[in-house]
């Protein structure tokens, strides 16, 4: 009689999928079968975990598995088989298969926990400041790795063989590092090392010289950051100065929540995403002028900071020295993608960094820091990169019959790939102009298929015949659909809240094709994945010079006026050109009445841009959405200082052809009238947005949605005093409001909408 005829256990299969690769699942299931009595085995499988289990309880070890898997585990199914009982004598971990369908999620980088951080801080721990150190629940994930299953060979960490005490924690189930892929000491581990400009090696790893006003570029998680300290002004002069970043915000990294608390406010719930494991830069308000101790530098014309605590232990290294905040700002040269592979740190950086920290653990997968703020009690992605991919968007309303690529918009963009109820949006890319931009693109979306396992069979693009990615998806021999810019806006919040009936949705950004050859910008859209009417805009407004005419907002200012006022009221607008020359004037007054370069306009971001030139907040552009951004903090700073009404400028509503125009020449002769009278400019610029958030609660009530929902997406929602006004006003008149909430309003959440759309179509 056999072993296998003997036996009496009930015998399970289980079959799970999610997050359960490199985030210490199989250690779990491990030491939880040692601890009933249950014998088998488990595996990693390009599928997930297979557990093969044999004994007594086995309906309560699988409501265990359930309700006690690791903190950064998710289970996203869980299948169970009844088996064959094979009598094993023990439970043990199994070598991992490699099968030809995967389907297995990869977490996201996780912050250094604090476990580790002791073992660093331990002077008789063998990992006493090492760089490296991390375990089952912290350390490396998607930026090391090549392709699933998640096993270390198929990471950039497979170049270092462990030593035999990593080896012995990794093979025992009562450590913590049991199975975990980057482990390494400083034995068998990566290496740091710190060079000068010229290449000298030198000793440390950078502490004295940023004390001493250095600049470094320092190699982190997902790429270089350039790192000086933000209290030395001349630094971060010379920074700025030497990376030609114009007056972009630096982001800072702080030593702690409370040293973050001198400078700045943070709300729990602030706090909460600056101590997640994803530790993203969070933007914070600043405290009054006179209470900081940080340079106007480091973010100039605007009253938020965006912080980040340490997440790796080199970061937390670097807090060995005396300063408490660090500019940590990505290293990546003007207009070009992050740099993340020493050699083009030491050749591409040159000139810029003083010094370079650098070591030899490859990155796989360039990645951002993610950026996010907290608008209306929610947190709003305005990047989503480090952190968060590569997780994917569960949808039970939408199949994705065949596998799909959306490539996404021209400006701040990620791609998505999506096949059966999963989609997946990669990291924060850039903007895609020029040769390197698209050669980082091509290169993540060849990666990104391994790790999520999805080779599309069709594809979504933008409707603009001129974007770079549009020329990609045309040469594609695959079949393909042109989406509408907002559209896909309107579309992907639906899809992140797996909604798929018609809904009213506003849309306010800074450009995109219209229908009509227009330049589009804030609709009023019905519709869902299946098509859209539009049911209203903004009026037309001249734009001089087309995209290029944004980064000059007082010539905005100037054609608008003179289209919207008549001839007499014209004349009262003499004092506000004087930063115009009389050759700029020329030219505008000429192409205003040939319309030779002058496109029609219905975008929100230009009306911003407008607005912020007319009052002098921002008369010339060095990044995109300056002069929007300067004149919400100008508007902040009299929300902060007073508690009027509700006072805001008047503006009208016409209908055309079906089609509810907003008017908004009375807001602009208002805010003249203030502007001659002498109100403060914070005063007309909180005003401004006020009457924006109104006239926006106003046209969906138009449109008669009475309880909702109103769709509210587009970059221009990423302003904090906008929004929340616009949120008060639909609770006071009890409108339901989606917004995005896994990916950014703006762009950067484009290509999902794109897939939902052409996927319907195809």
């Amino acid at each position: 009689m056999t072993k296998q005829d003997k036996c009496s256990k009930e015998a399970k299969t289980f079959f799970l999928n999610g997050i359960v690769q490199g985030v210490g699942f199989r250690p779990f299931v491990f030491r939880l079968a040692h601890e009933m009595g249950i014998k088998g085995w488990v595996s990693n499988s390009s599928r997930g975990v297979t557990i093969y289990a044999e004994g007594d309880n086995l309906n309560l070890f699988h409501e265990r598995l359930i309700k006690e898997a690791p903190p950064l585990s998710k289970i996203v199914t869980m299948r169970t088989e009844n088996s064959t009982c094979k009598n094993c004598e023990t439970f043990k971990i199994i070598q991992s298969e490699a099968e030809q369908e995967a389907n297995v999620l990869i977490a996201p980088d996780v912050a250094t926990c604090q476990d580790c951080l002791k073992d660093m801080a331990d002077p008789a721990n063998p990992r006493y400041q090492f760089p490296f150190t991390n375990c089952t629940n912290c350390g490396p994930r998607y930026t090391i790795i090549r392709d699933v299953p998640y096993d270390r060979e198929q990471t950039t960490m497979s170049k270092f063989p462990m030593c035999g005490t990593c080896a012995s924690e990794y093979h025992n189930p009562e450590d913590r590092r049991f199975h975990a892929q980057p482990i390494a000491c400083p034995d068998c581990g990566p290496k740091v090392q710190l060079v000068d400009a010229q290449g000298q090696i030198l000793p440390g790893i950078g502490v004295e010289q940023l004390a001493q006003g250095a600049i470094l570029a320092v190699k982190g998680l997902g790429g270089f950051h350039l790192v000086c300290d933000a209290r030395n002004t001349q630094t971060v002069q010379r920074l700025r100065e030497r990376k030609e970043r114009g007056a972009k915000p630096f982001a800072l990294m702080v030593r702690s929540v409370e040293k973050a608390r001198e400078e700045v406010i943070i709300s729990q719930l602030e706090e909460n995403l600056l101590k997640s494991m994803a530790a993203p830069i969070v933007i914070l308000e600043r405290r009054s002028k006179h209470l900081n101790s940080l340079p106007e530098e480091i973010a100039p014309g605007i009253n938020t900071l965006g912080m980040m605590l340490p997440y790796t232990p080199i970061h937390h290294l670097l807090f060995e020295g005396t300063y408490d905040f660090l500019v940590m700002t990505s290293a990546n040269l003007s207009g070009r993608p992050l740099i993340y592979k020493n050699e083009d740190a030491l050749e591409g950086l040159k000139g810029i960094a003083d010094y370079f920290l650098i070591h030899d653990r490859d990155i796989y997968h360039p990645c951002d820091d993610s950026v996010v703020q907290v608008i209306g009690e929610k947190s709003v992605f305005f990047r989503r990169a480090r952190g968060y991919v590569p997780l994917p968007i569960m949808m039970s309303s939408y199949h994705i019959k065949t596998p799909f690529l959306g490539v996404g918009g021209e400006l701040k963009n990620a791609f998505c790939l999506a096949s059966g109820e999963r989609a997946f949006v990669s990291q924060y890319l850039g903007d895609m102009e020029g040769y390197e931009n698209l050669q980082r693109f091509y290169q993540e979306l060849d990666s990104f298929q391994r790790v999520v396992n999805i080779t599309p069979q069709a594809l979504a693009y933008d409707k603009h015949p001129n974007y770079e990615l549009t020329r990609f998806a045309l040469e594609q021999p695959l079949p393909k659909h042109p989406v509408q810019h907002h559209h896909a806006h309107l579309v992907s919040v639906l899809g992140e809240w797996d909604r798929t009936e018609p809904t009213l949705g506003i849309i306010c950004d800074g450009t995109g094709l219209g229908e009509d050859g227009c330049i589009w910008g804030f609709e009023v859209l019905f519709g869902n994945a299946k098509g859209y009417q539009r049911k209203g805009h903004l009026e037309y407004l001249p734009l001089p010079g087309g995209d290029a005419g944004s980064k000059h907002p007082l010539r905005l200012a100037y054609a608008y006026l003179k289209t919207l006022l008549t001839e007499e009221e014209w004349v009262e607008t003499e004092p506000f050109w004087s930063g115009l020359s009389a050759v700029e004037r020329q030219i505008l007054d000429r192409q205003l009445k040939t319309g030779f370069q002058v496109f029609q306009t219905s975008s929100a971001g230009r009306l911003f841009d407008a607005v912020s030139g007319l009052l002098g907040v921002c008369r010339k552009v060095t990044y995109e959405g300056q002069a929007a951004i300067e004149l919400e903090s100008t508007a902040q700073r009299f929300k902060l200082k007073n508690h009027l009404e509700d006072k805001h400028y008047s503006y009208k509503m016409s209908v055309e052809n079906d089609e509810i125009i907003l008017r908004i020449g009375m807001i602009f002769k208002e805010l003249m009238r203030d502007l001659l009278l002498g109100v403060s400019l914070e005063e007309i610029a909180y005003r401004f947005h006020l009457s924006l958030a109104h006239a926006i609660v106003d046209l969906a009530v138009e449109l008669q949605i009475e309880k909702g929902p109103l769709v509210l997406s587009g970059g221009v929602f990423q302003n904090k005093l906008l929004t929340e006004a616009i949120l008060k006003l639909c609770q006071e008149k009890e409108l339901e409001v989606l917004r995005s909430r896994t990916l950014p309003p703006g762009d950067g959440g484009l290509a999902f909408g794109q897939l939902l759309i052409a996927n319907e179509v195809l």
